[in-house]
């Protein structure tokens, strides 16, 4: 089964946002050429500042990978935004466990 992980960040101040959505851009082409990524798409909100990403993998060793793969994208995107909310849906690995750990507004589903 895949994993699904949708994410709301908000940008930290409105002249950050163009910083923000060029990192957003550099994120989403270095997931394209990811095999074990399936989807990364990201979504501009209705409330300003605020975006949303649907991300999906083959499984969660897939979505640990993009992680690794992105590590320095990642950190510069949340020197300017924040994570609002994330939620798994599916089965998640050590690596996630452990990144869930003591973090708030994370939702996980998994399968019935």
């Amino acid at each position: 089964m895949t994993l699904l992980v949708q994410c709301e960040i908000r940008v930290q101040r409105p002249n950050n946002e163009p910083e923000f959505i060029r990192l957003a851009r550099a994120l989403a082409s270095a997931a394209a050429d990811e095999p074990g990524t399936l989807r990364y798409q990201w979504f501009v909100t209705q409330q300003p500042g605020h975006y949303a990403i649907l991300e999906e993998y083959v499984d969660a060793d897939a979505a640990e990978t993009h992680n690794q793969n992105v590590h320095a994208l990642l950190v510069e995107i949340f020197s300017v935004a924040e994570l609002v909310s994330v939620s798994f849906y599916g089965e998640l690995n050590q690596y996630l466990r452990d990144w869930i750990s003591g973090r708030d507004r994370v939702a996980i589903h998994v399968p019935l």
